[in-house]
């Protein structure tokens, strides 16, 4: 990764439109000027505000634009389309909300705030060089924590796990063997940081892992391949936090999604598996690896999204309920298009509706190896209905979901 100085400007926020068309028709957007600062707090304002949930992520503004395409943009979509342009981006990883702003991280080593103004906020690396960006959570407290790895300056320097808070440097920690923490973080009123991962050891045993504070906890079973992907803080009590975190267990023949729920006492549980079914109308036996990316709360109901791998089709994008699978359509066969993909990024809950966004590769709309003709897109999918975002962009990809309180 490039290490890049953002120096901070303020000053107003101005919209102009662009045209972001719909199946149906066509919808507004507004572009926002690629403005700097360090404040935050106050509603998310924009023509698209008219929404309960907000989805952020990237798109190539124009179609077929190649080979004088625009910047990649970081992105807001309501749910009726209508694209807000943040500014520049190397690529969006994650996205909270915070006391009516939006809160986006970026792997150029930098997160925006988006509210009744904008403002881009560097991360310092305190004598490292940033490696990659990986997740942004900010506690009840209005604390700003983003997860990611750095590198040691210098010949050979060696990649550790971090954590920044306000944009400080916290910690950069590293585990024998090879780490890698997954795109989120979450963290607690207390100031506990929850960073989900896996850690391949020195037999080349995977293990599933939670860093806690940059102190690292193995998640049971440790044997086979696991995986930890998200965490989202629950409950709290005087004594702890109820965390729950998402990944996957199994081995080279099969595998299966699922959750750990660690308890305010410290304790954790095993992993709770969903429940294998047949996907995608394929024959008994053919779903043999499923893993889940993202996990959402609701009281003490556990909502994840994620992918099951069927034989012939690939990639199936679903989401759980508890243990229970629910897939959600596409618009392209999976069975018969080799080269489509789905990836399902991020859940929550919306008014009852379980709301997952993503992308997917449509290669029957392959045009060149520019990917700029519309072949990725970015979609939602409310109460297991599809939504496409943007039909006029180049390329387009939904990274996560935030409801606004």
């Amino acid at each position: 990764m490039k290490n890049i100085l953002y120096i901070i400007l303020i000053f107003s926020f101005s919209f102009t439109i662009i045209s972001c068309a719909k199946k149906s028709g066509g919808s507004s957007g507004s572009s926002s000027s690629d403005t700097n600062g360090s404040g935050g707090g106050s509603s998310y304002s924009s023509s698209c505000n008219n929404s309960k949930a907000f989805i952020v992520g990237n798109a190539v503004t124009e179609k077929g634009c190649h080979p004088n395409c625009p910047k990649l943009k970081t992105v807001i979509w309501n749910l009726d389309k209508c694209m807000t342009v943040v500014g520049d981006s190397s690529y969006v990883v994650d996205a909270t909300e915070y006391n009516g702003s939006i809160y986006i991280a970026d792997d150029g080593g930098y997160y925006w705030i988006v509210g009744n103004s904008i403002s881009k906020q560097p991360l310092n690396y305190s004598g490292y060089k940033l490696s990659e960006v990986t997740g942004i959570d900010v506690n009840s407290n209005g604390d700003v924590y983003v997860a990611g790895m750095v590198v040691k300056k210098g010949k050979g320097g060696k990649e550790y796990n971090a954590y920044w808070k306000n944009g400080e440097l916290v910690k950069a920690f590293r585990e024998n063997g090879t780490t890698s923490s997954e795109k989120h973080v979450a963290a607690d009123s207390k100031g506990n940081i929850f960073i989900p991962g896996w850690r391949i050891d020195a037999h080349h045993n995977t293990d599933g892992v939670i860093w806690i504070n940059g102190n690292i906890k193995i998640l049971e079973p440790q044997s086979g391949d696991v995986e930890a992907t998200d965490a989202v803080v629950g409950s709290e009590t005087a004594s702890g936090s109820n965390v729950w975190i998402s990944g996957a267990h199994g081995d080279s023949n099969s595998s299966l999604a699922g959750y750990w729920r660690r308890k305010p006492n410290g304790n954790i549980n095993e992993i709770t598996k969903v429940t294998r079914v047949r996907t995608y109308n394929s024959p008994k036996g053919w779903a043999k690896f499923s893993r889940a990316s993202s996990i959402f709360v609701k009281g003490s109901t556990v909502y994840m999204a994620g992918t099951v791998n069927v034989i012939n089709a690939g990639e199936v994008p679903v989401y759980w309920k508890e243990k229970t699978q629910h897939e959600l359509p596409v618009e392209f066969n999976l069975n018969t298009c080799d080269y489509c993909r789905t990836e399902p990024n991020d859940i929550a809950v919306l008014d009852g509706k379980v709301l997952v966004v993503g992308d997917y590769h449509d290669r029957n709309e392959f045009v060149d190896y520019t990917y700029t003709n519309g072949e990725d897109k970015a979609v939602y999918w409310l109460d297991k209905k599809l939504h496409i975002l943007c039909e006029s962009c180049g390329s387009s990809y939904a990274v996560a979901v935030v409801v606004m309180d």
